[in-house]
């Protein structure tokens, strides 16, 4: 039976738009028509420029194939375009780079993009070198004293367009992943606004001097606190408050006077944002007495840098500080609002998932009772009896002990076959993520994780850093863990597009960790559910000494995690 396909994702749909390569020469066409006729318009040597930009133009639709030849080819091309356009004198009309044309900037910034998007850092990196430096070049060479808001533009398409190169391809960090990484990766849209406000900023901030660089500053620590609030969202909150608190005394030694663009004077815009999601997060992740305090001292934080910006005006304006404070706690209700709600609906998928494991092993328990009394425990009350009959008969009649003995041996292998059998139901037939090739461990766990990888599946990643020798019982222990996890993933989890088991030996241990990234809603597998199951799991990790866990992953998705000692168990 075929299942439904699921549907692609957002990186996979900007994926396709990317490889579209109409869209793209569409894109490059319009660009240089718009540049033509800007050319035109002004006359003289301009026109000069751009037989350099149509140039640059094929080269960033080929760019899609041939990214590091057309990369380096791009950056050779506007080099020597610019020193045509100084020889001759000309000045190209701009659109927010200098004396770049759109064309160009457009061209270098997708050259960028497919850089990161097809090739590995080692490669990327150097040929995003190459297009920033004959960037770089031509500023100067076309404009002797580019402005500060060119240059921050730029760096901030550059970042975008990495960033976007980068996600497309879906890099992984094949080192062990830690707690930051993996914000990281949750975070990136956060990270994301907030460069923009940053650099949006630093346009004007850059050119008040040193007062409101300092400001500025201010804003940017709020904003990796921000980032990392998650995790440590208390001791964010009192770093932040701190920052919040300078910020305002450094307004007043230095009267960086920036109310114009600030929504809470003299707050930077970024500054204002940070604190929010600041308080958002406070109230989402941390324990009630430990919200009221860090918001307590935000909240104090703000009004101590709002007060001592009203006060040393010459003629403070009552009605407008009274609008600010009004609107400061508008912004504040907002923050409070959204971390009371992402609070609330973390508490409830967690206590629906808590029931629903527990019905799980309920099941599972039941239904191992259920198939144990009506299949094995009839062999074996068969063999007891036949026992017992052998000893009173075994002096008179050794013929007829003998003869018990033989219907004992045969009632020994059908209560086998049947435990057997009952085990093979349990697990299902042919589940998904197992092969003839895992069904039987060998002494090789990475070669028998290999092959159980390879025939689950392309959307199973494996991780391995197995550095010592692993004893056979906890390799046959930890292979069938990987086994049902995967089997788990295919009948729980049919919208998963990736299943992602490593295994690694730190110390003294070996963990194992399975994670897929489905949606979590509960779905009724095809053939019903009552496999192997956690209990079954639980009871092999715990029999070794490890330790065993199983829940919802980061976000979604589900994971199921195990440590297992490599050093011998004490006797007794």
């Amino acid at each position: 039976m075929s299942s439904s396909p699921t549907p692609p994702s957002l990186a996979q749909r900007l994926s396709r738009l990317v490889r579209a390569q109409w869209v793209l020469a569409t894109l490059m066409t319009l660009l240089c028509c718009a540049d033509i006729a800007f050319a035109v318009q002004r006359g003289g040597t301009e026109v000069l420029a751009l037989p350099g930009a149509a140039l640059l133009a094929l080269l960033a639709v080929r760019g899609r194939s041939h990214p590091a030849l057309c990369g380096v080819a791009a950056a050779a091309v506007l080099v020597l375009s610019s020193g045509l356009l100084r020889v001759a004198g000309a000045e190209p009309h701009s659109l927010g780079m200098g004396a770049i044309l759109p064309t160009e900037n457009a061209a270098g910034v997708l050259l960028v993009l497919f850089a990161h998007r097809r090739l590995p850092p080692v490669k990327a990196l150097p040929i995003t070198a190459a297009l920033v430096a004959a960037c770089l070049v031509s500023l100067y060479v076309r404009t002797p004293t580019p402005d500060t808001t060119t240059l921050a533009f730029g760096v901030l398409q550059l970042l975008l367009a990495m960033g976007t190169g980068t996600y497309l391809r879906g890099w992984q960090f094949t080192a062990a992943r830690t707690p930051l990484l993996e914000l990281f990766g949750r975070q990136w849209p956060m990270i994301a606004a907030l460069s923009v406000l940053v650099f949006a900023e630093a346009t004007a901030y850059l050119q008040d001097g040193p007062g409101a660089i300092a400001m500025l500053l201010g804003a940017l620590v709020l904003a990796v606190l921000a980032v990392i609030a998650p995790l440590r969202p208390v001791e964010a909150a009192l770093l932040g408050s701190s920052a919040l608190a300078c910020m305002g005394v450094l307004n007043v030694l230095i009267r960086a006077d920036r109310t114009n663009s600030s929504i809470l004077p003299p707050l930077p815009i970024t500054a204002t944002a940070a604190g929010m999601l600041l308080m958002a997060y406070l109230v989402r992740y941390a324990a009630r007495r430990k919200a009221w305090i860090g918001g307590s001292a935000l909240v104090g934080a703000v009004l101590v840098a709002v007060f001592l910006d009203w006060v040393q005006k010459d003629r403070p304006d009552i009605t407008a500080g009274m609008q600010i404070l009004a609107f400061g706690g508008l912004l504040l209700a907002l923050s409070v609002g959204s971390g009371v709600y992402f609070r609330t609906r973390d508490g409830e998928r967690t206590r629906t998932v808590e029931t629903a494991v527990e019905q799980a092993q309920q099941a599972e328990r039941l239904a191992l009772a259920r198939e144990l009394h009506d299949v094995v425990a009839h062999h074996v009350t068969g063999i007891v009896v036949q026992a017992q009959a052998a000893q009173m008969v075994a002096a008179q009649k050794p013929e007829a002990a003998a003869e018990a003995m033989e219907r004992i041996a045969s009632s020994g292998t059908e209560a086998l076959v049947a435990m057997r059998r009952l085990v093979a139901s349990m697990r299902g037939a042919e589940p998904a993520g197992t092969s003839g090739a895992t069904e039987q461990a060998t002494t090789d766990l990475a070669a028998d994780l290999t092959s159980l990888a390879e025939g689950a599946g392309p959307k199973v990643r494996l991780l391995l850093d197995i550095g010592r020798e692993v004893p056979q019982e906890v390799a046959r222990s930890a292979l069938r863990l990987v086994q049902e996890s995967l089997t788990n993933a295919g009948k729980h989890a049919p919208d998963a597009t990736e299943i992602l088991v490593s295994v690694r030996s730190p110390q003294e241990h070996l963990h194992v960790r399975i994670t897929d990234n489905g949606s979590g809603r509960r779905t009724a597998p095809v053939g019903g559910s009552g496999g192997y199951g956690l209990v079954g799991m639980r009871e092999r990790i715990e029999l070794l000494g490890g330790r065993f866990s199983a829940g919802p992953g980061e976000g979604t998705g589900w994971r199921v995690e195990a440590w297992l000692p490599l050093a011998e168990r004490a006797a007794g």
